[in-house]
């Protein structure tokens, strides 16, 4: 009995040491720091980064869009500054003064048209520009959709003004956009566009293209953009 009274004893003195070796969990350990929020598009102060942040948020609202639908969406390239081709200008002169956007090259904002855009609106320009991503962001839309049909132009941009007020509308039920900002900054870009000819021939007047943009921006649907041929579904 003795013998196996010692032998409990040393057992239950090892089990002890054992116990006490063992580190609470998370003792010496500090909490694990909060992940900072993403900075807003808009407080980017640099043109890339403004646009390539705004690009992503447009990415992931047609993406959710196209899956609703039973389709994939592909986000466009995007070009910002001196990598836009000049060859693609439209303007007389040749100089890149307006973005762009090419089946195969994607979305160009050419520096001098940020420049302009910079110039015209000042602490507005990324508002402004918030607008003109969006517009081009639809040409993809578009295309990804339709791309063999032959549209007449002005149904294009009509679209397009529409399915940048879609994005906006979604955007701002997320809390990441003033729409009545963007539509304020959207008409003075519209309006400073209407002063080149082509453009108005293109695109339409001032009150035609708010029109188009509304029905989105109300809507927040694609399909309430429909244009001829162009629809949604």
């Amino acid at each position: 009995m003795y013998g196996l009274a010692a032998l409990a004893a040393i057992l239950l003195a090892v089990l002890a040491v054992a116990g006490c070796a063992r580190t609470p969990p998370h003792a010496g350990t500090a909490p694990a720091a909060a992940s900072e929020p993403p900075v807003p598009c808009l407080a980017q102060a640099d043109d890339g980064l403004f646009i390539t942040c705004l690009s992503t948020e447009l990415n992931e609202v047609w993406a959710r869009e196209f899956s609703s639908t039973g389709r994939r969406y592909t986000p466009a390239q995007l070009t910002v500054g001196e990598g836009t081709d000049a060859r693609r200008a439209r303007n007389p002169d040749g100089g890149p003064d307006r973005a762009f956007y090419g089946p195969r090259s994607g979305i160009h904002f050419p520096t001098q048209y940020l420049n302009a855009v910079h110039a015209a609106h000042g602490p507005l320009a990324h508002v402004a520009l918030t607008f003109t991503i969006a517009h081009e962001n639809g040409h993809h839309v578009q295309f990804l959709l339709h791309p063999h049909v032959d549209a007449p132009v002005i149904d294009g941009e009509s679209q397009a003004d529409c399915y940048a007020g879609v994005w906006a509308r979604q955007e701002a039920d997320l809390g990441r956009l003033d729409t009545g900002q963007f539509r304020a900054a959207t008409s003075a870009e519209m309006a400073r566009l209407a002063t080149y000819p082509d453009e108005v021939a293109t695109h339409g007047d001032l009150d035609h293209r708010l029109a188009s943009l509304d029905k989105g921006l109300r809507s927040g649907d694609p399909a309430a953009c429909d244009v001829g041929q162009l629809t949604w579904r």
